[in-house]
């Protein structure tokens, strides 16, 4: 909390927020001390807003938030009262703002933006008088259950910072939340003095005509993943399997144990707009496709197998019959992983009576014509399907040439793959270390504070940011166990500090003296003197 707090502070946002909404003159307590407490208590892992009050008492407000802040006054009814005053005074527009002024901080790119949406399950009866408040309401979430929730909506750069966050209706579409966050975007953009173009990089809901002609008009290029069902993706992957197809050399993005792409290019119009289509093969089967494409070779080697008993067990009496049944039988089978070779088998075997045969009897024979299945497991075909299994299609705008730069198919999915920085926050934003249920009875309140986890989490991330900028490959972090980590997640570099207990002297004349129980241990001192602190946050 006390690296938290002193990183909040040098960042300048405690007056900011007191400059968007102005101290009262009644109140004890600033809406900024509010928000600090918040911010804190979900830091500390606690359940936000639950006995605040108690949980102020334990620590040491006064360090971490003013001097002079007594415990007390952040009770229930001075929270709620700020909670209200964020939502009166636009709370979008508070945290954008926020988040505008991080990224000014930071000195962060504004090139390419990473975009996604998620729920967060919420409980309790929420009234609200206001048709305009967050609408609170049942919806599926990403795993198909009947949910009440609310809708986290990101846009963040490649180290995961929030540019733009909001808190939506449970049930909002996402094909319909990127047509309208692109001009909220475009908005910020502009309210940073930055109105260069610059690439959106989303998920494959964004590839509507809406999000195409919305990119357009905000100055933007997109990259998306084009579904599956889409004409063009289906032409563009039946025309990969061509075996005159310019494959690119096998790559890989990651510095380890990464997986291994090819990449074959084309271009088509969707909607009256160019697009660029990139194929991608990736060696690392998606998880999903892997276990359905078990699933269909497992249940097709059943079936066969069923065929071959079938078929073992059914005699036909001339060849004719069979021979027909032959070939109704190959027709009907069309096996994607096993080799069936199936043929007319005939046997001429003793033909059974009734009774005792008579004395002398030459023994009677008949001819019977089986079908005989030859089943073998296809090792190229399954290869095959694997492979293409393994393929999808990137939709992009963004010309071969941007900026000086080459923008070829490689670095496209390279951008894209930076997709996996806003799904680690939904990680952040679900964990319920983090956020926990939200106890507020009023969807204004809740919107407030779903704004303020995106504060926490845009926080969390410049925390994060700031460390790995000075751990390298060659200076790792020595990590909880003696791990060596190259790029620690602020989870991991909080537990280095798990143990730092300060102490408090209140002296005779009232005046507190505080003091570390036991000394920084070295990588402590490594982290703090990296962002630019000592031990002064403690003490």
């Amino acid at each position: 909390m006390n690296i938290i707090s002193a990183l909040f502070k040098k960042l300048g946002l405690p007056q900011l927020i007191d400059q968007l909404v102005p101290v009262d003159p009644q109140c004890q307590t600033r809406v900024s001390d509010a928000v600090q407490a918040i911010l804190y208590n979900v830091f500390d892992g606690r359940q936000a807003l639950v006995h605040l009050e108690h949980w102020a008492q334990e620590v040491d407000c006064e360090k971490l938030i003013r001097p002079d802040l007594h415990p007390s006054w952040l009770n229930d009814d001075a929270l709620a009262r700020h909670l209200d005053r964020l939502y009166e005074a636009g709370i979008h527009n508070v945290i954008s703002t926020c988040l505008i002024h991080i990224y000014r901080k930071e000195g962060l790119s504004l090139r390419a933006f990473h975009a996604d949406t998620t729920d967060k399950t919420v409980y309790g009866a929420y009234e609200s008088v206001s048709s305009e408040a967050l609408r609170i309401t049942h919806g599926y979430n990403r795993h198909h259950r009947w949910q009440k929730q609310i809708g986290f909506g990101l846009v963040g750069n490649e180290d995961g910072i929030p540019f733009y966050g909001d808190v939506h209706d449970g049930n909002l579409p996402d094909k319909t939340w990127n047509p309208e966050v692109l001009s909220h975007v475009h908005e910020q953009l502009k309210q940073a003095k930055m109105e260069d173009e610059w690439i959106y990089v989303a998920d494959s809901a964004a590839m509507t005509k809406d999000t195409l002609a919305q990119t357009k008009a905000a100055n933007a290029f997109l990259i998306t993943r084009g579904p599956s069902s889409l004409r063009i993706v289906k032409r563009a992957l039946a025309e990969a399997d061509s075996p005159h197809i310019p494959w690119s050399e096998p790559f890989t993005l990651a510095e380890r144990n990464g997986a291994t792409y090819r990449v074959w290019e084309t271009s088509s119009t969707y909607e009256g707009h160019p697009v660029r289509l990139i194929v991608v093969e990736s060696s690392a089967l998606d998880q999903r496709k892997g276990k359905t494409l078990e699933k269909e070779r497992t249940k097709e080697a059943e079936l066969l197998r069923e065929e071959q008993a079938r078929w073992e067990r059914h005699p036909f009496s001339c060849r004719e019959d069979a021979e027909q049944a032959l070939a109704s039988l190959k027709a009907s089978l069309r096996p994607r992983f096993h080799r069936v070779e199936a043929a007319v088998e005939e046997i001429v075997r003793l033909k059974k009576r009734r009774g005792r045969p008579k004395k002398g009897a030459e023994p009677e024979v008949e001819t019977l014509y089986f079908l005989h299945l030859d089943v073998e497991f296809d090792q190229d075909a399954w290869e095959q399907a694997r492979r293409k299994a393994s393929r999808f299609v990137l939709v992009t705008t963004v010309p071969k040439e941007w900026k000086g730069q080459p923008m070829d198919a490689q670095e496209i999915l390279k951008l894209y793959k930076g997709q996996i920085s806003v799904e680690m926050n939904f990680a952040f934003l679900k964990d319920p270390f983090f956020t926990d249920e939200i106890y507020v009875k009023k969807p204004e309140r809740v919107a407030v504070l779903g704004y303020l986890f995106l504060l926490a989490l845009a926080i969390y991330r410049v925390f994060q940011r700031r460390v790995r900028q000075f751990i390298t490959p060659e200076h790792p972090l020595k990590g909880p166990g003696g791990r060596k980590l190259t790029r620690p997640t602020g989870q991991a570099i909080f537990q280095l500090f798990q143990y730092v207990n300060v102490v408090l002297f209140k002296l005779p004349d009232g005046r507190i003296q505080r003091s570390l129980d036991r000394s920084l241990t070295p990588e402590q001192r490594r982290i703090l003197q990296g962002l630019g602190m000592d031990e002064s946050i403690y003490v």
